[in-house]
């Protein structure tokens, strides 16, 4: 007993430095973490005497019915379903001690009554949960290796596999907490599955999927069906994942679109919804190390908040999915491949480390019509004049077969560093907005090949200046501009190459010295003219609104 008060001493101190952390990343958007969850749902220690053991390879039958609150440890290798049923205002924990549990029909553990089920996984062991066929229960079909009708709350240290070879992994109809163990789930359908909301502050988790990896269902009620990242590591394939995108490439060898427009196919057939994380109402990412393979949306909700942790996405479709809302205040941010990288109705940049492989828009801020879906875009993609892409902070760097920054409204750049890289044929280009655009603060770096016919007059505030390069530029070699006393102003690395560059910025302005090395070769070093302010040009739609030539900005996808 020594031992385990020991344990869980040190236990309780590491969660709370980790909490802290979080809560300060949540401070942010004002969300305090700690008001999501209880003692109970991180407290992974147990007292001995108290607690009922239970060792289910020497049962008769297969059903365990527990009615009646506590704490039980559960050991052994059994055919048959746990079953919780007690008081609703009753709340029961397993200590999961070992156990492969196959049901024969419906869930391994179930639980059909209580207030709260408490999951702890034991130090140093392994537990299996597989379900059986279905199950119905007035008009729901029950179908996952881990069932509660109520609050489930999982911890510990141990192991959990999950099976789900019916419909879902994990399963919650009400709110579902994941604070620690080591969490592996292979399911049909959806990964991890909470009706009201879904909670990960720890823990290491695993999901290959069908469906969803991990998803918060509920929109019918307020303060419902949202889904918060704290920490812990969590990897997530859905579907066949990212694979292959399926496009011709262009003129410069870069795959233009994630479908070809006269034979939309995407890089999965099938109807189900296959995105990584996805939440009803509000997605937030506090904390924590994410990776992403999935065939549908990395992240996916109606609004979308990263204020920290390192999130690294590859996607069949977009990086990052706001259907109203998609705000970056921090973080480290990797799509290395998707359809569109970051997309909301706003899109607010005010922080992170951001880098995008697009093979259509980096970055789109699209509002109006909802008239392009996962397999093509709809007849209405051009309807919509709404939406804001504000970039105020943080280095992003796309690289986009489409337009680099896109947006049916406005475009504005108030500071941070921003590098693009993208196409200059069939109306894509760098900057694409049909309202207004403006660049008052930060540097911004555009680079393209055969940067010719484009009038980039309508973009107000800091001049754009051509600079004459050196040379073209090699794809991966990392662009660094100082000014004259060697201080480095930004750096992007282009994963294309070009000959083309265009820069932005407060300090850069007519008789300014400034220096442009890549891979360690000089580029361009010497002063501003006149001649390479003002009207810039950067391929056939490098910058402005092309509606009124057949082409324009891509309609928002809502997805399922």
């Amino acid at each position: 007993m020594k031992k385990r008060l020991i344990a869980m001493l040190a236990c309780l101190c590491l969660i709370a430095c980790s909490f802290s952390l979080s809560a300060t990343a949540a401070a942010e958007e004002g969300l305090d973490v700690s008001s999501l969850y209880k003692e109970k749902d991180t407290d992974d220690t147990w007292d001995e005497a108290e607690a009922e053991f239970i060792d289910l390879a020497a049962l008769d039958g297969t059903e365990l019915v527990i009615t009646q609150k506590g704490d039980y440890v559960l050991s052994g290798t059994w055919v048959g379903q746990v079953v919780i049923q007690t008081g609703v205002e009753d709340k029961v924990r397993l200590i999961l001690n070992g156990v492969q549990i196959t049901s024969p029909e419906g869930p391994a553990i179930y639980e059909k009554q209580g207030d709260k089920l408490i999951i702890t996984l034991a130090e140093g062991t392994e537990n299996i949960l597989t379900d059986g066929a279905a199950i119905t229960e007035g008009d729901d079909t029950i179908g996952a290796a881990l069932y509660a009708e109520d609050d489930l709350s999982i911890n510990g240290t141990g192991r959990l596999l999950a099976h789900g070879t019916v419909k879902h992994g994990i399963q919650s109809k009400a709110d579902l907490i994941i604070a620690g163990g080591e969490i592996t789930v292979d399911s049909v359908n959806d990964g991890i599955r909470g009706r009201n909301s879904v909670l990960v502050l720890d823990g290491s988790i695993s999901v290959t999927a069908g469906g969803d990896g991990i998803v918060s269902t509920r929109e019918d009620k307020e303060g419902k069906g949202w889904l918060v990242i704290a920490g812990g590591k969590t990897e997530i394939r859905t579907g066949e994942g990212a694979g292959e995108v399926r496009a011709s490439a262009n003129s410069h060898g870069f795959n233009r679109g994630g479908w070809d427009w006269n034979n939309t196919v995407s890089s999965s057939d099938t109807e189900a919804s296959q995105k990584g994380i996805k939440a009803a109402t509000d997605l937030t990412v506090l904390g924590g190390e994410i990776t992403l393979d999935c065939a549908d949306d990395g992240l996916h909700a109606a609004n979308v908040t990263v204020s920290d942790g390192t999130v690294n996405i590859r996607t069949g479709d977009d990086g990052i999915h706001g259907d109203t809302e998609t705000v970056i205040n921090g973080g480290v941010i990797a799509i290395a491949q998707c359809y569109e990288g970051i997309e909301g109705t706003n899109v607010t940049i005010n922080g992170g480390e951001i880098q995008i492989i697009a093979s259509d828009d980096g970055i789109n801020a699209s509002g109006g019509s909802d008239g392009s879906g996962w397999g093509g875009r709809g007849n209405d993609r051009f309807a919509g004049s709404d939406g804001t892409l504000t970039i105020n902070g943080g280095h992003v760097e796309v690289t986009a077969s489409g337009d680099g920054l896109d947006s049916n409204g406005s475009i504005s750049i108030t500071g941070g560093v921003t590098g693009v890289w993208a196409a200059t044929s069939m109306g894509e280009g760098a900057i694409d907005f049909n309202g207004t655009g403006s660049i008052s603060g930060g540097l911004v770096m555009i680079t393209s090949v055969n940067g010719t016919m484009t009038d980039t007059s309508r973009i107000s505030g800091a001049s754009l200046v051509s600079i004459p390069l050196n040379g073209a530029g090699a794809s991966g070699q990392t662009i660094i501009i100082q000014d004259g006393s060697g201080q480095t102003l930004g750096t992007f690395t282009p994963m294309q190459s070009y000959d083309s560059l265009l820069i932005a910025g407060e300090s850069i302005q007519e008789n300014a010295q400034i220096r442009v090395t890549a891979g360690g070769s000089s580029l361009f070093e010497g002063g501003v003219t006149a001649s390479m302010m003002g009207t810039q040009s950067l391929g056939t739609n490098g910058f402005g609104n092309w509606n009124g030539n057949g082409h324009g900005n891509g309609g928002q996808r809502r997805g399922r």
